[in-house]
C-alpha cells in the first residue's frame, strides 16, 4: 500500500519533469520532419503520469480502507540499503565511464552487476558483459566511423 503509493506519485513526478522541463529543453526540433520529436516522449510521459495517477488512487483507497497513514517512522534501514544500493552502482559507473573509454571499463561494469545481481554462470557473465561491448566498438569503430569508444 504504502511502497505504491510512494511509487506512483514518483513515477508522477518523473512525468511532469519530463513534460514541463525535460522534452522541451531537450528535445530539439525539426521543421523539417513528419513527426515532431517531442511527440513519442510527450506520449510516453502522459502514459507514465496516467499509470502514476492510477496507482496513486489504488494505493490511497488501499489505505483508507486499512486506516493506514501513508508515512510512517517505523524505517526498515536493511531494506533502504537493499534498494539505494543499485543506485550508487549507477553513479559509480557512471562516475568510471567519464574517466575511462567504454570499452576498458564498460564489460567490467556489466560484469560486476550480473554477479551482485545473482548470476553465477560463468559463459552468462562473460557474453552479456563481453559481447555488447565488443559490437558497439565493430559499430562506431568500423561500421559509423566515429571511432570514440
Amino acid at each position: 500500500m504504502r511502497q505504491n503509493f510512494w511509487t506512483g506519485l514518483a513515477v508522477n513526478a518523473f512525468a511532469l519533469l519530463a513534460l514541463n522541463w525535460i522534452i522541451p529543453n531537450y528535445a530539439g526540433v525539426n521543421p523539417m520532419a513528419q513527426m515532431p520529436p517531442d511527440l513519442v516522449p510527450r506520449i510516453a510521459s502522459w502514459i507514465m503520469l496516467t499509470c502514476g495517477t492510477i496507482i496513486v488512487a489504488g494505493a490511497i483507497k488501499d489505505l483508507i480502507k486499512a486506516r493506514a497513514l501513508p508515512v510512517t517512522a517505523d524505517i526498515d534501514w536493511p531494506a533502504v540499503g537493499w534498494m539505494v544500493w543499485p543506485f550508487a552502482y549507477v553513479f559509480l559507473a557512471i562516475y568510471l565511464l567519464t574517466q575511462f573509454k567504454i570499452t576498458h571499463v564498460g564489460g567490467p561494469i556489466i560484469a560486476v552487476m550480473l554477479f551482485l545481481l545473482g548470476e553465477r554462470r560463468w559463459y552468462m557473465i562473460l557474453g552479456c558483459s563481453v559481447v555488447p561491448v565488443a559490437l558497439l566498438y565493430v559499430l562506431s569503430v568500423y561500421l559509423m566511423r566515429v571511432g570514440v569508444v
